[in-house]
């Protein structure tokens, strides 16, 4: 698996380049652990062990023991793992947990545009419903503050539309994961089917692979 280190999502081994923001994607750390160790693997039963005299030291010995690549795939497993973490801290892995994965989509100065503002590309469930929630949530804040502070409420307004254009903008991008168009919305002004399209991109599976509007996630 591979994470983007500017937004943190998670990609197959196939990808090298975020969809979100264009940024060279790393190896997470058990990626990066389990492919160093199936090369040593192979290193180790690609080599026949040479037949010595027991009465011999010094070079042999010592070269034998630099032929191990134990403490050099070691090495390079903690240093790969010091630079994750200092991109990720909250500690990225194959099957993130809800806590790591919604942390992870919550925007900084450089990411809030591609994350909640871009009609390209396609989005999963899981990202879905924790942009979803961070949407969510952001609304409820300024509908409160507003109530609090009445003068503000312009501004509320004006922050409550960014909030639904954001959400369309989500929407477009899960559709396009199911393989569909962005003026499936349209749907959404029948009373009766806006709740349904809601829980379609809510559960529906998206295409696994690549389609028109490029790879999963």
């Amino acid at each position: 698996m591979k994470t983007c280190p500017k937004c943190h999502k998670i990609y197959e081994d196939s990808q090298n380049f975020c969809s979100e923001c264009g940024t060279q994607l790393v190896l997470t750390p058990v990626s990066q652990a389990l492919r160093e160790g199936e090369n040593g693997g192979k290193q180790q039963e690609g080599t026949t062990a040479p037949v010595q005299d027991p009465t011999s030291t010094g070079e042999g010995a010592q070269e034998q023991g630099n032929s191990q690549p134990g403490n050099n795939n070691w090495q390079q497993y903690q240093q790969q793992q010091q630079y994750q973490y200092q991109q990720n801290p909250y500690g990225p892995g194959n099957n993130p947990s809800f806590g790591a994965r919604l942390q992870a989509n919550i925007p900084d100065a450089n990411t809030w545009k591609p994350m909640y503002f871009s009609f390209e590309g396609r989005m999963s469930r899981g990202t879905y419903v924790c942009r979803w929630l961070i949407l969510l949530l952001s609304a409820v804040v300024i509908g409160l503050i507003c109530g609090i502070v009445t003068f503000l409420a312009p501004l509320g307004l004006v922050a409550l539309i960014a909030l639904a254009v954001s959400q369309i903008s989500l929407a477009v991008r899960r559709l396009h994961d199911r393989g569909h168009s962005g003026l499936w919305l349209l749907v959404c002004v029948v009373p009766a089917l806006n709740l349904l399209m809601f829980v379609y991109l809510l559960f529906a599976q998206g295409q696994p692979g690549q389609n028109e509007y490029g790879m999963e996630e």
